[in-house]
C-alpha cells in the first residue's frame, strides 16, 4: 500500500472524529436521546469508514518511515485530544443534564407550591364569599328590621299628628271660646270707664267754668284790669326755687305766644333774696311779652322793687307796699364786716338806685326820706300814696281774674295752681317754734355775696 492511499486513511479517520465532534457541539442543547444518537450514528459511520479501509489496507503491510511515524504520531495525538474533548463534552453535558433535572425538579417544586397557594386562596376566597354572603344577609335582615321599625315610627308620627291636630282644634275652639268670654268682658269694662270718664267729666264740668280766659293787648281800661291764664303766682318769700319757677314760667309764656302780656299776681310777698330778686327783675326786663305786676294785699322790700321796677304796675287801692334798706346777718371780725358791708352797699346801689330814680330822688336822699317816715326806716305806704310816690303806676278799683275757670278747692284747680319748681320743691318754708313759744320761719342758706331784702319787724324770719 502506498503512502498516499496511507495518509488518506489518517485524513479520513481525523475528518470522521472531526466530523463527529463538530455535531455534538452543534446538538448539545438537544436532549439527551438525540445527543446519544447522533453520537451513535457518528462513531458507526466512522467506524464503518475504518473497517472498510481495514479490509483493503494492512497495517503490517504498510512501510513506516520517519514521517510517517511521525504523522501516526501525531494522528494518536489528535485522537487522544479528540477523546478527551468527547469526555470533557460528555462530562458537561451530563453536568448540564443534572441542572436540568434539578430546573425541572425545582419547577415541579414551585408549581407545587403555586398549586397549594392557589388551592388555598381559593379557599380563602371561598370562605370569604361565604362570609360576605352571610353578611349581605345579616344587613339584608338589618335593613328590614329597620324599615320595619321607621314604618311603625312614621305609623305612630303619623298618629300622633293626628292627635296633636285634633289637641289644636279643641285648644282653638277653647281659645275662640276663651276670647268671646274676654271681649265681653272687655266690652263691659270699657263700658264701665266710659259711664265713669262721662261721670268724671260730668263732675269735672261742675267745677269748671265754660268760659275762655279774654287775652288782650290792653287789659288796663276805666280802672278795670282783665287778668288772663298767663299769670304767676308770687307769695310768701322769694328765694332760689321761687325765682327758677317764675323765670321759667316767663319764657313758657313767652315760647307761647308774645303779644299778650303776662301777669305776675302778688298777694302776700315780704321779700327775700336780694340775689335771686335781680334775676326776676333781669328775666322780667328781658322778656319778649310785656310783664305787668299786680298787687292785690302787700308788697315789701325786695317784691317791692320787682313792682317799681316792671314795665306797668297794678294794685287795688288797699294794697300796702313797703321800701326799706337792705339788711344781712354779719358775722366776723372788723375785716370781714367791712367788706360784707361794702357788698351790701352795692347791692343797696343796684337795687334800689332804679327806684330812686324812678322816683325822681337820689339814693342817699330816698333812704333819708325812710327815716323821716319811720323811725326804723320801714317806709310803708298804701296804693293809692304809693302811686304819688311812683312806686306802683295804677290803682285799679277791679281785676278780673279770667283765667280762673276751674273751681278754687277742687282737686284738679289744686294740681293746676301748684307752687312747685321744676325739680319737686315748693316755695314754701316750713314754720317753727322756738323755745320761748314764738313762730318763725328759718330762712334757707343765701348764694355767697348775697344779702336778704325782706320786711322782718317781729323776727319771724330768722337766720
Amino acid at each position: 500500500m502506498s503512502n498516499t492511499k496511507y495518509l488518506s486513511y489518517l485524513l479520513a479517520t481525523f475528518l470522521a472524529h472531526q466530523s463527529c465532534f463538530a455535531d455534538a457541539t452543534k446538538n448539545e442543547s438537544n436532549s439527551d436521546n438525540a445527543v446519544d444518537n447522533s453520537k451513535e450514528k457518528t462513531s458507526v459511520t466512522v467506524t464503518s469508514t475504518v473497517m472498510d479501509d481495514s479490509n483493503s489496507v494492512d497495517m503490517s503491510e504498510l512501510p513506516l518511515d520517519e514521517e510517517t511515524k511521525t504523522v501516526m504520531l501525531e494522528v494518536r495525538t489528535l485522537q487522544l485530544e479528540i477523546e478527551k474533548l468527547e469526555l470533557q463534552h460528555r462530562k458537561s453535558m451530563l453536568d448540564l443534564q443534572a441542572a436540568r433535572d434539578k430546573l425541572v425538579m425545582e419547577n415541579e417544586l414551585q408549581s407545587a407550591e403555586e398549586t397549594k397557594l392557589q388551592a388555598k386562596l381559593n379557599e380563602t376566597k371561598t370562605r370569604l364569599e361565604l362570609e360576605n354572603a352571610l353578611q349581605a344577609e345579616q344587613q339584608k335582615q338589618i335593613q328590614a328590621q329597620l324599615s320595619a321599625e321607621n314604618d311603625k315610627i312614621t305609623l305612630i308620627n303619623s298618629l300622633q299628628e293626628q292627635q296633636n291636630k285634633q289637641q289644636e282644634l279643641k285648644t282653638a275652639a277653647a281659645v275662640l271660646k276663651f276670647n268671646d268670654v274676654v271681649l265681653d268682658l272687655r266690652l263691659q269694662r270699657e263700658k264701665l270707664e266710659l259711664q265713669l270718664a262721662l261721670q268724671e267729666k260730668q263732675s269735672e264740668w261742675r267745677f269748671q267754668a265754660s268760659a275762655e280766659p279774654e287775652y288782650l293787648r290792653e287789659p288796663f281800661a276805666n280802672g278795670r284790669l282783665v287778668v288772663s291764664d298767663r299769670r304767676i303766682e308770687l307769695n310768701g318769700v322769694i328765694w332760689r326755687r321761687t325765682a327758677q319757677r317764675l323765670i321759667e314760667q316767663i319764657e313758657f309764656f313767652n315760647n307761647q305766644d308774645s303779644n299778650y302780656p303776662i301777669f305776675i299776681v302778688i298777694d302776700t310777698c315780704y321779700g327775700g333774696s336780694l340775689m335771686e330778686g335781680m334775676q326776676i327783675v333781669k328775666a322780667m326786663r328781658n322778656s319778649r311779652s310785656p310783664i305787668y305786676v299786680v298787687v292785690k294785699g302787700f308788697s315789701a322790700s325786695m317784691c317791692a322793687v320787682i313792682t317799681t321796677l316792671a314795665q306797668q304796675s297794678f294794685a287795688l287801692p288797699d294794697a300796702v307796699f313797703v321800701h326799706h334798706q337792705p339788711w344781712n346777718w354779719f358775722i366776723g371780725n372788723r375785716t370781714d364786716q367791712r367788706e360784707q358791708l361794702a357788698i351790701l352797699e352795692e347791692w343797696t346801689k343796684r337795687a334800689l338806685g332804679p327806684v330812686a330814680e324812678k322816683m325822681g330822688l337820689s339814693l342817699d336822699e330816698f333812704i333819708k326820706q325812710m327815716y323821716t317816715h319811720n323811725s326804723w326806716g320801714d317806709w310803708e305806704e298804701f296804693a293809692d300814696n304809693a302811686v304819688k310816690l311812683k312806686w306802683v303806676d295804677h290803682v285799679v278799683a277791679d281785676i278780673r281774674e279770667t283765667g280762673y275757670l276751674i273751681k278754687p278747692g277742687s282737686p284738679k284747680a289744686a294740681k293746676s295752681t301748684s307752687s312747685k319748681s321744676s325739680d319737686g320743691e315748693t316755695d314754701e318754708l316750713k314754720e317753727q317754734v322756738d323755745e320761748q313759744g314764738k313762730r318763725y320761719v328759718k330762712m334757707p342758706r343765701l348764694h355767697p355775696s348775697d344779702v336778704y331784702y325782706i320786711h322782718n319787724p317781729d323776727n319771724y324770719y330768722r337766720n
